[in-house]
């Protein structure tokens, strides 16, 4: 083959990656996203014990049990998907490979809907950045392992999708609610909070009109709280007992392998460990120097995202920001305010991040566009 030929062929390799249609686009997705389902495996199977030994009754009998005695929301609910499988004797890894596949998917839609909102491209330079939301290494690790993280997150992209296109009544909409509602209902209670304030800051119709509506979901909120206190065990609302909870959360973690002491951090620098870190210099083996890089990047976007805006302060009344948008926003500002007082620890800061930070990605590129629009008109 000549020095020509291998020149076009990775030219036109190139030129399909760049489009997520393409069927080079997905095959390398598929095989980057299984390179995760492998290392996930692998780092539990090390470990020994793990949520995934519980979802896959590894560390547990099912054997006295009925298959809907796990008929439960939150944790229980894995087990009662899970359960026919684990009576059929399917090896451990298969299940890390169905939930994969699963992320898989999910991250297809996520691609889809990133299509949606800006084409195939990004441009920096020469550079696509969709590329790095695309093959982001944390999304595509934590939706790979045997857990709630595949599932949650498809539920919430298949709401992104819906807000964004104001389709609100599509079967796979009200399944995806109801999917997160049931197996993380803290989460569904943080974007019904989070998408409510949006329809009313965005919403076209009267004031009084938006009140209603929201009004009306008041009770699927109170609903949702309710579970979230008999899950939590704090069982009936007692701002003491609740204070309690999350103290003996931070300070559960203390034994952990990558603790952090939020409690003696400041409220600025609680919120910048849990956005932010591990930093790139925090970093002490090739996947945490991953997680660095993502995180950098992540700093990265915020710190032009935020530039952008000030620079452009007088112009911003010209900015045309859809619900989708203030959803994002919210929600990320909301998971923030609630878990740098509940978690102390860099593994779950990371495994958090999956459920807010790409969708959070996504608004900050939005509105580097909108302002990059608004200059050229």
């Amino acid at each position: 083959m000549t020095n020509s030929a291998i020149k076009n062929f990775f030219s036109t390799f190139w030129i399909s990656l760049q489009n997520p249609q393409s069927l080079v686009f997905k095959g390398v997705l598929l095989c980057w996203h299984l390179l995760f389902v492998l290392v996930a495996w692998n780092d539990r199977v090390k470990r020994g014990i793990s949520d995934a030994h519980f979802y896959w009754a590894e560390n547990h009998t099912i054997a006295d049990k009925s298959w809907f005695s796990f008929f439960y929301y939150g944790s229980d609910l894995l087990v009662f998907f899970n359960y026919p499988f684990i009576k059929l004797g399917v090896p451990f890894w298969w299940g890390f490979l169905l939930y994969g596949i699963l992320g898989y998917f999910a991250i297809l839609k996520f691609v889809e809907w990133i299509s949606l909102l800006f084409g195939t491209r990004f441009q920096v330079g020469s550079f696509n950045i969709l590329l790095l939301l695309f093959f982001w290494p944390n999304l595509h690790y934590w939706t790979a392992v045997l857990g709630k993280e595949p599932l949650v997150f498809w539920s919430l992209v298949v709401l992104f999708l819906g807000i964004t296109k104001q389709q609100f009544r599509n079967f796979s909409f009200w399944i995806a609610v109801l999917v997160l509602f049931a197996i993380r209902p803290h989460v569904g209670l943080l974007l019904l909070v989070a998408g409510t304030t949006a329809y009313l800051i965005t919403g076209k119709e009267s004031l009084f009109s938006k009140a209603k509506k929201a009004f009306l979901l008041i009770p699927i909120g109170l609903l949702l709280f309710y579970m979230v206190l008999q899950l939590s065990k704090i069982r009936y609302f007692n701002w003491d007992r609740i204070l309690r909870f999350n103290r003996g959360s931070l300070v559960s973690f203390d034994d952990s392998g990558s603790y952090v002491p939020m409690e003696t951090y400041t409220v600025f620098y609680r919120v910048v460990s849990f956005f932010f870190r591990p930093f790139l210099w925090e970093a002490y083996d090739f996947k945490t120097l991953l997680v660095g890089v993502d995180n950098l990047i992540y700093l990265l976007f915020h710190a032009v995202a935020i530039g952008l805006l000030i620079c452009n302060f007088s112009k911003l009344k010209a900015l045309q920001l859809p619900m989708w948008f203030y959803t994002a926003v919210i929600f990320t500002l909301l998971c923030g305010f609630i878990f740098i007082f509940r978690y102390a620890n860099l593994g779950i800061f990371m495994r958090t991040k999956i459920m807010y930070a790409p969708f959070m990605a996504v608004a900050l590129l939005w509105i580097m566009r909108e302002i990059k629009n608004v200059n050229k008109s």
